[in-house]
């Protein structure tokens, strides 16, 4: 681990207000001396699940072992709506940190797309290792247009992503937009978590009208998508064009949802008006934008 990034783990740590600052550090002391004798894979909880850090070099799972719900507030936000049931897509799955959380209530439909695949067989496993019969895992990645795709082949590695051309270290891989994908399975994408290492508004360009189904959205804003395709100003002009509100970020323990300002740990959230007023009747209370 180099140094700017040990300093921002223990940043994250220090700066998440739902975990003791001790109790953090020694997770993440413990998870080094796991590291260094290679003390791999071992078995996690998140929330009401279990799941495998299967290898040093997942960053997730080092998130998971400091710091459990690393995502606290959408997560737990995400389980509330999702409380009545309902269609959720994991996009950029991972080993699936958000499609067990989601899972865990029986009535959702839970559709997890990860591409690279040495990942997806460690979110398979994840998700038989819980009984999630709930759950579709989809080895594919989703873009703009239907056809193959190249990924980075970094062994371990959390972070790889789409890459113009076959160039350097690389995995081909199937690739589809939403709304093929949609109409081919007859599904409706209700609520959506996308971290696709930059590549989010390819990905929502292939929503096409399946867009305006979409009632909650989380997205990783995180400067990525200026480096690798479009910024988030067009990713926000498309989304609102859709009739969708945000950016947002959620404070759960407070039932509120406020208006989004500087950066924040969590990914960004956009919603649709009829979720704003089901939250509002149950007492949350949701910010005006400006």
């Amino acid at each position: 681990m180099g140094l700017a990034q040990l300093i921002n783990s223990l940043q994250q740590i220090v700066d998440n207000p739902y975990v003791p600052t001790g109790q953090g550090l020694l997770r993440h002391a413990h998870w080094q001396v796991r590291k260094a004798f290679n003390w791999f894979p071992f078995e996690q909880r998140l929330a009401g699940s279990r799941i495998v850090a299967a290898h040093r070099r997942c960053g997730v799972s080092a998130l998971i072992n400091s710091q459990g719900l690393y995502d606290y507030n959408n997560m737990r936000l995400l389980q509330w709506l999702l409380r009545n049931g309902g269609t959720f897509f994991d996009i950029g799955a991972n080993i699936g940190s958000y499609t067990l959380v989601a899972s865990e209530q029986s009535t959702v439909q839970v559709i997890a797309f990860e591409p690279h695949p040495m990942t997806i067989k460690l979110l398979s496993e994840n998700v038989r290792l819980n009984g999630r019969k709930n759950v579709t895992v989809c080895s594919m990645a989703l873009g703009q247009r239907d056809g193959i795709v190249w990924l980075t082949d970094d062994a371990g590695s959390s972070v790889n992503h789409s890459v113009a051309q076959h160039e350097g270290r690389t995995v081909e891989v199937s690739c589809r937009r939403v709304d093929t994908f949609c109409h081919e399975r007859a599904v409706t994408p209700t609520y959506v978590k996308l971290d696709v290492e930059g590549f989010e508004f390819n990905v929502l360009t292939g929503f096409g009208f399946q867009l305006r189904l979409v009632e909650f959205l989380l997205i990783e804003c995180n400067g990525l998508s200026e480096q690798r395709s479009v910024g988030l100003q067009a990713i926000h002009e498309l989304l609102t064009e859709n009739g969708l509100c945000g950016p947002y970020r959620c404070l759960f323990e407070n039932k509120a949802v406020l208006a989004h300002a500087g950066k924040s740990r969590e990914d960004t959230i956009y919603l649709r008006e009829t979720v704003r007023a089901r939250l509002q009747a149950s007492g949350w209370v949701v910010e005006p934008l400006a």
